[in-house]
């Protein structure tokens, strides 16, 4: 993402924070207990791109290249 965007509280710009990685999927709970290491296997990776406000330090998550 390579245009300037803005703040949806404060209307600042926001930085580029870097792009992260976050684990989505799996059971919860009783059942991802119950599953140990099984529950795992229905677990991904989603990489987004985190941007920062750094007037009011609002966060908006962006998917890569989108």
């Amino acid at each position: 993402m390579s245009e300037q965007i803005s703040c949806t509280h404060c209307s600042t710009q926001l930085d580029l924070v870097g792009e992260e990685d976050f684990r989505v999927g799996g059971a919860t709970g009783f059942a991802g207990m119950f599953l140990g290491g099984l529950n795992q296997l229905s677990e991904r990776v989603l990489s987004l791109q985190m941007y920062r406000c750094p007037r009011c330090g609002h966060v908006e998550f962006f998917l890569p290249g989108a």
